[in-house]
Order: structure tokens, then sequence, then C-alpha cells
């Protein structure tokens, strides 16, 4: 399942302004076992809210990278039209592919677990800021990974 997201607190200018994640069987049992394992250390130390692992499963673009207005509109436009999932994923078809042109470069890509679900997060090449996702549910992980 191929799944699509608004980035959050970078600016414009990053060029990052989506998020797109194949979330796989594999990958949904990957973050299963994370959130299992934060959990387990939740009981030695309570005040344990999330974990970080460094993962470079997302592709972080923009539409408005394209060299043509037209192309940028017409990917924009195809984007509004996605189903949504879950908070601010959206479900894109398996055909779905980003030219490299619209991908932003990244650094210090990482997948974010607390107990309800996972996010992703990284910090556009040559700026301080971190870009994030919303959390995937731990239900629609459960759903992905054949819970």
């Amino acid at each position: 399942m191929k799944l699509i997201s608004l980035a959050s607190g970078g600016d414009d200018a990053f060029g990052c302004d989506y998020v797109l994640v194949n979330l796989t069987s594999n990958l949904a049992q990957l973050a299963r076992r994370r959130i299992a394992m934060l959990k387990e250390q939740k009981h030695i130390d309570d005040s344990l809210v999330e974990s970080y692992f460094w993962d470079a499963h997302a592709d972080y673009f923009s539409p408005w990278r394209a060299e043509q207005e037209t192309d940028a509109d017409a990917l924009a436009e195809i984007l509004d039209r996605l189903p949504a999932v879950a908070d601010d994923w959206m479900e894109a078809p398996a055909e779905f592919s980003i030219p490299d042109s619209l991908r932003a470069r990244m650094e210090c890509s990482q997948m974010l677990v607390r107990e309800v679900g996972m996010a992703l997060l990284a910090i556009p090449k040559h700026t301080s800021s971190y870009v994030h996702t919303a959390e995937v549910p731990l239900p629609e992980l459960e759903k992905v990974a054949g819970v």
C-alpha cells in the first residue's frame, strides 16, 4: 500500500511538501515490532514516550519542484483526489511514482514510534529543520501486516 502524507514542520522552500512511503507487510511488521519493544521498555521506565530509529523508507517530494507549472498543477490535482486512509495519510495507486526531479534531498531519515502508531521524519539537506508526517495508526499497521 502506497501512502502519502503532507509534511509538517519545514519551510516551503525545502521542497518537501509531501511524503510517500510504500507500506509493505514487512515494513508494517517492523513498525509493530518496534512499537511492541517500546511498550516493553515502558515497563522499565514509564517516562518513555517515543523511540526513534534510522530509517530510509520515505520519499520526500513536492509537485512545486516541477519545471513546468502545468506538470506541478497536474500532480497537485492527483494528490487532492487521493482517498484518505487515516489522519493526513492518503492512499496512492500502486503505479504512483515520483519523478527524481521532484524528490527532495534529505538526511537523518527516521521512523518515530509511539504506542499508538508510527510517523516518519527527516532533515531537508543543508538545513537544521525537521519535517515529519502524521502517525500511521497502529490498527492500520496491523491491517497491512496481516494481523
